[in-house]
């Protein structure tokens, strides 16, 4: 079926064409122009057709049927087919059907009749007779029913007998385009954030489309008319009025109007604010004749009303009874209360005026409603309040929570100023309890611990509210894994983990997740953390929530997860999400591993770029700020290893300097200055440190670099010919990796290991088979995985691109020709290439130059 103004088709033929189509839609919706405009089409293509428009004077049975013979004779049947054929009396509607049938089994081609405006038949004869054609219609009939509200009885069989097509309101509302081309024909373009507001605001209702056109056409200023003009423009109203609420009776009026206050409601919520103990007949009854009452979805208990609809019903309510307004949402927001949706209830409460129960909703519900993920609501209702009741202790208090939670600071740090100014809030445990877990928030953003902190640890358990309790825990759990009390942090995070999922808050679980996968992370736990971390980020996404910056350090973890397991891609895509995320989140130190996360990953294909970014990341941060010492840890040795790997020795050995503030005492530090002595060839040096990692003299913060410190020691055994010491080393890294398949250490240790593990290969018990995949997974040819660069050798490699001879080259860096070539046979190693054009452009794809 094609609209008139060449819209879109609706199809109302079939491979098998229905026996009925019911168009149903408010007035305004283009039900009879579509229509015409589709019988046009069928007579210009040769089928029968015929026409009814029904008015007031259709409900005498005798002219109904006079009408549709009239049609018939006209459009669609022959003289000789209609002669038999009479308007039935009362009872005899079956011998007229029965006459119709043979009437139009006799034509080669279907009939289609179309029965327009069939909502104004009420007379019981009528319908009668109608039900008897719809129950028992001839083969080769097809009926078109336009109606807007209401339909025959007989249509729900043909519903479930699959015979019946509707047409309903969302098939005839405009689209973003055609509302832009009714627009255009006005002399009017909007913004597609506009549009976008418009067809909010319409849904698409074609006829009120075109009444914003023409109000848009005499406006300069397109928001503000968009946003009032079912308000302020006449025409709506009188639409509205006239076409949709002038046909109900006075009852069903006055029900619209006293629950239009709420954006949707229940039977129950409807009875309270009416005072009728038949609500649920009443909105069931609105639901099948005005398609502007619909259910929220299709088994749902919730009813909505259409925008414009409510728009008008709360105007007219206001005009009528401000009193009577208030009153209402004061209703609604007890009930609300009562059903525990504090979210629901808060603007009711502000529309009432209920300051009392606006401070109650806010203190009572507030952090329920940051756990759930709607901090960004009641933030926003936070700025909608009074001031004196937002200035309330207690109120003050939650809002800068919810305010932390959304990483606006500079707010949250205003309230807390204000209630640290007044000594008398304190006395209130209640507000001590939320003043000491904003400030736990707000050292968990910024990294500055205070003694509150530890000052809500000792109240912690004596908080009553199980909701506020979980918020501290979440808090707290958060501020000890950055401090890497790795158990600590376990314990609260899975304790409010337990909690959240008992309650269903998506957030907090998402919360808990993700971090406990960085503690398992941090604990070098790999198989945990890409398990959780996947859980987490699966739990985000089916709750609807997995761009939401709490899912920030699931994907980091997720990237360094697949980062050890060699898996590039899955690497490079978890830590692009990170990185992302991280640009919304309010946590400080997330933001700071999602981008060290990203650089790292990105080193595979661009290390010089990589080292960049974190120098970027690291270099600026103060030194006495709090960091996760395991985040620390990993991250330093990852940039340390990619900077050597250019051949920038000299950023490698910042990395321990700068981290000491950090790490002091730990075997990480001790690793990354016995890399830069192995780097420079103090062999000796590097392996006196080392062994003071090997020898459990020095703890390390992570299993990763005991792995590293094997390799290394491995490599410098095998290189000075301590075969006994090298296989040891390697067994022992091999020992430490399997668990958590972590092999990337393996691939970065370069060729040099490869021979020597080739050799173990098949002795080394239950080793044996990780040991292959490790083997598996680093080709012998592989380019950028040999031993780094020395800095003789990065600084000749910046020379290959000129067009300078080896001579010049030498004479350039003040060494002989020999020395020169030596190096340059060094690099070709390294980089597994035979020429001086190869190792340019090898160089190039690595970021070596």
């Amino acid at each position: 079926m094609h609209d008139a103004l060449g819209r879109r088709p609706v199809d109302v033929e079939e491979t098998r064409p229905p026996k009925v189509v019911l168009v149903r839609a408010p007035p305004g919706f283009g039900k009879t122009t579509l229509l015409a405009a589709w019988v046009r089409l069928r007579r210009r293509l040769g089928d029968a057709t015929a026409w009814v428009s029904i008015d007031e004077h259709d409900n005498d049975p005798f002219v109904l049927w006079s009408a549709v013979l009239t049609a018939l004779e006209k459009d669609a049947l022959t003289a000789d087919d209609t002669r038999a054929l009479h308007p039935p009396e009362q009872g005899q509607e079956e011998r007229f059907v029965t006459a119709l049938r043979e009437a139009t089994d006799r034509r080669e081609r279907d009939v289609w009749l179309v029965l327009d405006d069939v909502q104004r038949l009420r007379e019981r004869d009528v319908l009668h007779g109608m039900e008897v054609l719809l129950t028992n219609l001839p083969v080769r009939l097809h009926v078109i029913i336009s109606t807007r509200f209401g339909e025959p009885a007989a249509l729900r069989r043909l519903r479930i007998a699959g015979e019946l097509r509707e047409v309903k309101v969302n098939d005839l509302a405009f689209t973003d385009a055609e509302a832009a081309t009714v627009l255009s024909g006005y002399g009017v373009t909007l913004a597609h954030s506009d549009l976008t507001r418009l067809m909010a605001r319409t849904e698409g209702w074609p006829a009120i489309v075109r009444l914003a056109a023409l109000a848009l056409s005499e406006s300069d200023d397109h928001i503000a008319t968009i946003d009032s003009f079912v308000e302020t423009d006449r025409a709506v109203a009188d639409y509205l009025v006239g076409e949709v609420l002038s046909n109900l009776p006075t009852d069903m009026r006055e029900f619209l109007l006293r629950t239009s206050i709420c954006e949707r409601l229940t039977v129950e919520l409807a009875s309270e604010l009416t005072g009728r103990d038949d609500a649920g007949v009443l909105l069931e009854h609105l639901e099948r004749v005005d398609t502007l009452v619909s259910r929220c979805s299709a088994h749902s208990e919730w009813f909505r009303y259409h925008s414009l609809l409510l728009n008008y019903l709360r105007m007219a309510l206001r005009s009528r009874s401000l009193a009577t307004v208030t009153a209402l949402h004061r209703v609604a927001a007890g009930w609300f209360v009562r059903q525990g949706d504090a979210l629901a209830a808060l603007p009711h409460a502000m529309s009432a005026g209920d300051n009392d129960l606006m401070a109650e909703l806010v203190v009572r519900f507030g952090p329920a409603i940051v756990l759930g993920g709607q901090m960004w609501t009641l933030r926003r209702l936070g700025r909608m309040l009074p001031c004196a009741t937002a200035r309330r202790p207690a109120v003050c208090a939650m809002l800068a929570v919810a305010e932390l939670s959304t990483g606006d600071r500079y707010t949250a740090e205003e309230r807390l100023a204000w209630l640290t100014a007044d000594s008398r809030t304190m006395q209130d445990p209640g507000v001590c309890d939320l003043y000491l877990l904003a400030l736990t928030q707000l050292a968990r953003l910024t990294g500055q611990l205070s003694p509150e902190v530890d000052e809500l640890s000792n109240r912690l358990d004596g908080i009553v509210d199980v909701d506020l309790r979980m918020l501290a825990l979440v808090n707290r759990g958060t501020v000890l894994f950055w401090l890497g009390r790795l158990e600590r942090a376990h314990a609260d995070l899975s304790r409010a983990l337990d909690l959240a999922t008992a309650r269903g808050y998506v957030y907090a679980i998402t919360h808990c997740l993700s971090h406990l996968a960085a503690v398992a992370g941090a604990r070098s736990d790999l198989d945990t953390m890409a398990r959780v971390a996947h859980e987490a980020v699966g739990f985000a996404h089916e709750s609807g929530i997995d761009v939401s910056p709490s899912t920030c350090i699931a994907h980091a973890a997720a990237a360094w997860a697949a980062y050890q397991a060699l898996d590039d891609e899955t690497a490079l895509t978890e830590a692009r999400t990170a990185a992302d995320l991280a640009g919304a989140s309010d946590d400080r130190t997330t933001a700071l591993c999602a981008r060290s996360m990203a650089a790292i990953a990105r080193s595979i294909e661009q290390p010089h770029d990589a080292v960049l970014r974190l120098r970027e990341c690291w270099g600026a941060l103060p030194r006495d700020e709090p960091l996760q010492p395991a985040a620390v840890a990993i991250v330093g040795v990852a940039e340390q290893k990619i900077a050597l790997r250019i051949g920038r020795a000299e950023w490698a050995a910042e990395v321990p300097e700068r981290a000491s503030a950090w790490i002091a005492g730990s075997g990480e530090l001790l690793f990354l200055r016995a890399r830069v002595h192995a780097y420079h060839g103090h062999s000796t040096t590097a392996r006196a440190l080392l062994d003071k990692i090997t020898s459990d003299r020095v703890r390390c913060l992570v299993t990763n670099t005991e792995i590293e410190t094997h390799l290394l020691v491995a490599s410098l055994a095998e290189r000075s010919g301590d075969t006994h010491t090298a296989r040891a080393q390697l067994i022992a890294a091999l020992a430490k990796a399997q668990p958590g398949r972590v092999m990337r250490p393996f691939l970065d240790t370069g060729r040099n290991l490869r021979a020597l593990l080739s050799h173990q290969v098949g002795r080394l018990g239950q080793l044996d088979p990780f040991a292959a995949e490790v083997l598996a997974a680093a080709p012998a040819t592989r380019p950028g995985t040999g031993a780094e660069l020395s800095p003789r050798e990065a600084q000749l490699l910046m020379e290959l691109p000129s067009l300078s001879t080896t001579e010049e080259i030498a004479n350039e860096m003040y060494v002989s020709v020999n020395t020169v070539k030596t190096h340059l046979r060094s690099i070709y190693r390294k980089l597994g290439v035979a020429t001086r054009r190869e190792a340019v452009l090898v160089a190039r794809q690595q970021g070596l130059l």
